[in-house]
């Protein structure tokens, strides 16, 4: 939560999780604005009341869908804005779409916006998408080793060593990858290198952006601003002060 924003999330289970990471409602107290980091997935957003922007263009009723996350994206709301947002794994909205899934169906989609019109809340959305989650034997495996690969990656290991440990051949799993999510394993790869490097600065304020660059993989400290900027759209140095400002404001807060 910010002082801006409420933000609820849940991270599904069993059938769920096999297709989403994460499911979340956001309400907004005040009108402001909030970076969404990339994480090379696909989702859906429902904008519930008031205004909401993405990337400064509004998202128009009853709901939108996100395409494959390359940078960072800056998420704008007017004040009392209710808007709830699904998460999809990478590759998996193709394989939805393949598969006729009634979740992305038109019908299905419009029905979740107008429920959410009557009752907006987190649990309320959790139930609408879990009743077209009862089994997954709608969907095919077919992307199952561009799975496994883009998984080592969000567990870092290094690119080579993930292609190794597939049983398909480095361009099979490239064509696959780019495909099924529309970029690189590489660009995954410099995704995923960028999401520690963020979480590093977060967890370690003090820790050098050298020694961050070092423990994350990346060749240097100018690697590591080179990266992080074009991913985030933000300079390490930029956003650790931003987290140090965050941080300011809520212990002014409690102390009133």
């Amino acid at each position: 939560m910010n002082n801006h924003l409420t933000l609820e999330l849940k991270t599904p289970e069993g059938n769920l999780a096999e297709s989403i990471q994460a499911i979340w409602y956001a309400k907004a107290h005040l009108a402001g604005e909030q970076w969404l980091a990339c994480d090379g997935a696909t989702g859906v957003i429902f904008p519930v009341t008031g205004e909401v922007l993405l990337d400064d263009e509004s998202l128009a009723h009853p709901y939108v869908f996100q395409q494959t996350s390359t940078h960072a994206s800056k998420l704008s709301f007017s004040k009392g804005a209710q808007f709830c947002g699904i998460r999809f794994n990478p590759t998996v909205l193709p394989e939805l779409k393949r598969n006729d899934h009634p979740l992305i169906a038109t019908p299905s989609l419009c029905a979740i916006a107008e429920s959410l019109q009557d009752n907006a809340s987190l649990a309320a959305f959790v139930a609408l998408i879990s009743r077209h989650f009862t089994n997954n034997k709608n969907i095919n495996q077919s992307n199952k080793h561009s799975k496994h690969l883009i998984r080592n990656l969000i567990e870092l290991t290094p690119l080579e060593t993930a292609y190794q440990l597939a049983p398909l051949s480095q361009r099979q799993l490239e064509r696959q990858v780019k495909d099924q999510c529309g970029v690189t394993p590489k660009y995954f790869e410099r995704i995923y290198r960028v999401k520690l490097a963020k979480q590093a600065i977060k967890d370690n304020p003090e820790m050098s952006f050298a020694d961050i660059a070092l423990e994350c993989g990346f060749a240097d400290q100018p690697h590591l601003i080179k990266e992080f900027k074009a991913i985030m759209h933000i300079t390490p140095a930029k956003y650790r002060k931003l987290l140090k400002d965050s941080q300011t404001k809520q212990t002014k807060l409690i102390l009133r």
